[in-house]
């Protein structure tokens, strides 16, 4: 998959609520309670990896992109657990050794003013099956907001993105540019 189509798939997706997708309440009363919206952050939904020292094609180990996310929630008395599908597409680069690539991605958690509450770091590998330059994993997340009873989480956010060291951040930046 080339970085066009990469980008195209992984497009920045926002959640308004899980409701407009069908996945939310279906009483008028659970309508106000809300999801808080999921938000896929642009310069972090790729991340690029070249082997040590490398910066073209020939160094590339792999890629990957944050795609595509579902989700639906629960309200309870202490709060709302939002149930998150994440799904990422790896595609192998010449530079990988073995079947198996590695990616971080995040999980941060953020009241309605944008205060920062919690950011969670999750590991997953991708394998590619030989043959195939491509492959794909569904992480489940569930973070939980704490609210009291009949509060709504529809103004809280979920940011979702892959951990990027400062090169593979402006790796990002400058990619976009071009």
């Amino acid at each position: 998959m080339g970085r066009p189509a990469l980008l195209a798939a992984g497009a920045v997706l926002v959640l308004s609520g899980c409701s407009g997708m069908g996945l939310g309440p279906t009483s008028p009363s659970e309508a106000a309670l809300a999801c808080p919206k999921v938000n896929i952050v642009r310069d972090l939904q790729e991340v690029t990896v070249f082997r040590p020292g490398g910066k073209d094609l020939t160094d590339l180990e792999s890629r990957a992109a944050l795609t595509d996310f579902t989700g639906s929630c629960d309200y309870t008395s202490s709060g709302v657990t939002v149930n998150v599908n994440v799904y990422l597409v790896a595609e192998r680069g010449p530079a990988l050794q073995g079947s198996t690539a590695k990616y971080q991605y995040f999980v941060a958690l953020a009241q309605p003013d944008d205060t920062l509450v919690s950011k969670a770091y999750f590991d997953t590998d991708v394998t590619f099956v030989p043959g195939q330059p491509r492959a794909g994993t569904r992480e489940e997340l569930t973070p939980k907001i704490p609210l009291p009873k009949d509060a709504n989480a529809k103004d809280w956010k979920i940011y979702l993105g892959f951990q990027l060291t400062p090169e593979q951040l402006n790796f990002n930046r400058t990619q976009v540019k071009k």
